[in-house]
């Protein structure tokens, strides 16, 4: 028919003005803003801040040196106590039952003693006479040195006994605060088992967890302490101890640092943040990128940034590896050079194919 190949040739170009019009919108796709912030580099060796509470500087466990049935305890957490106070008591009649028997004991080697003392006296008055002979002398002698090596250990057998029931209370060596209890009444205890914990004199610790990376960053140990309780005091602090080894949960390494003297008599217990001054480097030691939190992303185990490429219009990715990860700030090591644009919002909805616009925050 004489009407088909125009009408065929109109219904081909439709359709090629359509594929056209499609590629053009997807070419046309509006750039994506995307909010970024110039990165700044801080040095490596800047402060680490710690966040723990106040200890005592003595904390010593409470234990009763004899078991027993505990038959009281006179305070709890947060008593205050003089030195020479009752903490608690142990159930005390067998301790009593054995001081008696070894008083009785001591009444006896003190009689047999007597009586030996006496027959050397008259078996000497014998000899001299030459009525008894010098082995029953010797033996009279012997005797009588036995009986009072016998007086003598059946004295420190009292003394013992003595000792062991006074053990049966549990009193406080120095005035202080008790920090924890770990026993009740009724409850049968072994010897040397803590039953309290007692916080004495007023020198004071800052107790701090310090996560295993950020330990090249306590430095010198030089440190200032603040209390959320009490704005705008400070004291300063010294590393006094930092445990060898990690605590199993946490992973993390416990540091006491001791504060000076103007720390001594602070409230127990209270938050302090310790803010640790790094040992120097040479020409100030090498620097790194602060950045937001928001800005690192990861790909698997690999930290990553996206770097705006204005003129381009496009987005670059940057790996880095991560030397500090706050809650806000993060600072990171890697290609990156100051006055770069890292994008700080939205990352894991961005690629690097598509056009993008900056929006800078101020």
């Amino acid at each position: 028919m004489p009407w088909l190949a125009p009408a065929v040739a109109i219904g081909f170009a439709f359709a090629t003005a359509g594929c056209t019009d499609g590629k053009a919108k997807q070419t046309a796709e509006p750039p994506r803003t995307v909010r970024v912030e110039a990165v700044q580099l801080v040095p490596l060796q800047s402060a680490l801040t710690l966040t723990g509470t106040v200890r005592a500087r003595h904390e010593t466990p409470m234990a009763f040196r004899v078991p027993g049935k505990i038959a009281e305890r006179r305070v709890d957490a947060g008593a205050r106590v003089a030195a020479g106070a009752v903490l608690a008591r142990l159930e005390a009649e067998d301790y009593r039952l054995a001081l008696r028997a070894a008083e009785a004991d001591v009444r006896a080697a003190e009689a047999e003693m007597e009586r030996a003392t006496a027959q050397e006296v008259r078996s000497r008055d014998l000899a001299a006479k030459g009525h008894a002979s010098q082995a029953a002398l010797d033996q009279a002698v012997t005797t009588a040195r036995a009986a009072r090596e016998r007086l003598d250990a059946a004295n420190s057998q009292r003394e013992i006994a003595a000792n062991r029931l006074a053990y049966t209370d549990l009193k406080a060596e120095a005035d202080g605060v008790v920090m924890s209890v770990a026993a009740e009444p009724g409850q049968v205890v072994a010897e040397g088992r803590a039953v309290l914990t007692l916080a004495t004199g007023t020198a004071r610790e800052a107790v701090v967890a310090v996560p295993e990376s950020r330990l090249p960053a306590l430095g010198t140990g030089e440190a200032l302490v603040t209390f959320w309780a009490m704005p705008g005091r400070t004291v300063s602090a010294r590393l006094r101890e930092l445990s060898p080894e990690a605590d199993p949960v946490t992973r993390t390494f416990l540091a006491r640092f001791a504060l000076d003297a103007a720390g001594d008599g602070l409230p127990l217990g209270i938050t302090a943040q310790v803010a640790v001054t790094p040992a120097p480097t040479p020409q100030g030691g090498p620097e790194i990128a602060e950045v937001a939190s928001t800005a690192v992303w990861w790909r698997g185990d690999q930290a990553m940034v996206w770097v705006a490429d204005e003129a381009k219009g496009r987005l670059v990715e940057r790996e880095v590896s991560i030397e500090r990860l706050g809650a806000e700030r993060a600072a990171v090591r890697g290609d990156l050079r100051p006055g770069d644009k890292v994008v700080v919002l939205g990352v894991h909805r961005l690629d690097a194919t598509m056009p993008i616009r900056i929006s800078e925050l101020n």
